[in-house]
């Protein structure tokens, strides 16, 4: 036996309950197809394409230019990011946050997710969110020890029913959970709620004493009319919640990784206690530039969420064009969330987005990716131009017009095998 065949295994008990994260097999199976030529159209994964705001990127290259903005920064984010950010809420929510004990930048809203799960659960205790659910809201706590009750959301519209079911869940599981997850506009299905919906979660916190987080990722980009509402805008609500607010989306900034936690002041504090034992906060420049952003972007996320709608019009019109008899409309979120059409949804939806790749190298994410709850649908991020939708669901139409079982060609085998190459690679990394 060679003396690497018996070193202690490297997965720990944390990293065995992971599945391998489907956004990196579908971008492995993507990269399988593009190197063997197949023009892939992405449409799985919420990755922004438009570009930044001139005047944003001015003060970035200005901030790189000042030595002082390449040193450590502070780990919780720098004052003039912190006020900029108390100033957007004010302006966008009439909620006012006090900078200094109220608000924290995270290196992305995943990152502060995930640390502020590992400071506030533990192995005894639980959390509830709607499922499906975005994955890193699933795993998140289960990486920190806790367990994750889901609650279904059967309404295309969350509303009275979901309140039912996290009461009922209170009602019943001892001990209580700790904490409620929510994110409103939902990532994937971009269900939304009302203002009302938020009162009667904080209501309902305050009575049976639980923490609240929602992830306004989505709030800028919203549609028709509708106005995604803040969680700190119900009454009591920093008291008992926090919420996590991105650069991502409504900037154009995914890249950029700056998020938000911000209202209650002893879950920021929790926060705050972990991060610097991960990280010494972000570059200072871009906190600079993103302040910026904050305090001059308001036409430009109106502008930025508009493009969203019709690129949904765009794709909407071009799937009923092509075949997908059934289609749904939302109302916000970069996502558009359809069930898989006809005879091709008994195969599944991981099954049907790798042959829909395959077959016309049209890429979307697939629903159960997000739970078992999410079986039977896709997640397409609406990402491209409209000549691009136009032509992948061009691609979709003649797959759908073709029986769901096909010969694999040769090149599609050789495809799915440098896929599996893949895969076996960076597990082995």
């Amino acid at each position: 036996m060679s003396s690497v065949q018996s070193m202690p295994s490297l997965e720990s008990e944390r990293l065995r309950l992971l599945p391998m994260y489907l956004a990196s097999r579908i971008n492995a199976h993507n990269d399988a197809l593009r190197a063997h030529g197949v023009d892939v159209i992405d449409l799985g994964m919420g990755n922004p394409v438009d570009p930044v705001a001139p005047n944003v990127l001015a003060a970035l290259k200005t901030a790189l230019d000042e030595p002082a903005n390449h040193r450590y920064a502070a780990a919780t984010g720098i004052k003039p990011l912190k006020e900029a950010f108390a100033r957007h809420y004010a302006r966008h929510y009439n909620v006012s946050l006090d900078p200094n004990r109220e608000i924290i930048v995270g290196i992305g809203s995943k990152e502060t997710f995930s640390h502020l799960c590992l400071a506030i659960l533990g192995p005894y205790d639980a959390c509830v969110m709607p499922t499906p659910a975005y994955t890193p809201h699933l795993f998140a706590p289960q990486i920190a020890g806790a367990h994750v009750l889901g609650v279904f959301m059967h309404e295309e519209e969350a509303g009275p029913r979901l309140l039912r079911d996290i009461r009922r869940i209170f009602d019943t599981v001892r001990p209580r959970p700790k904490f409620v997850v929510l994110n409103f506009p939902h990532n994937p299905t971009a269900r939304t709620v009302d203002a009302a919906f938020f009162e009667e979660v904080i209501a309902l916190a305050h009575s049976y004493k639980f923490w609240v987080l929602n992830d306004l990722a989505y709030g800028h980009t919203s549609f028709e009319g509708y106005k995604a509402p803040s969680l700190l805008q119900a009454k009591g609500a920093k008291d008992v919640a926090v919420e996590m607010f991105t650069m991502s989306k409504p900037y154009n900034m995914a890249g950029w990784r700056i998020g938000f936690l911000a209202g209650n002041a002893q879950l920021i504090d929790a926060l705050a206690r972990i991060k610097p034992y991960y990280d010494y906060g972000h570059c200072q420049a871009l906190q600079l530039a993103a302040a910026v952003a904050l305090d001059t972007g308001d036409e430009g996320i109106t502008r930025q969420a508009a493009i969203y709608q019709h690129r949904r019009d765009v794709l909407l019109a071009e799937l009923k064009r092509n075949g997908w008899e059934k289609t749904a409309k939302q109302h916000a979120t970069m996502f558009s969330w359809q069930a898989v059409p006809g005879e091709h949804h008994a195969m599944g939806s991981v099954e049907f987005c790798m042959k829909l790749a395959e077959e016309t190298g049209v890429s979307f994410f697939p629903g159960a990716g997000f739970g078992p709850e999410g079986e039977g649908y896709v997640r397409v991020a609406l990402v491209e131009t409209d000549a691009r939708i136009k032509e992948a669901c061009a691609r979709i139409g003649k797959f759908l017009a073709s029986p769901p079982q096909r010969v694999e060609t040769a090149a599609k085998r050789a495809a799915r095998e440098e896929h599996h190459r893949m895969l076996v690679a960076a597990k082995q990394e």
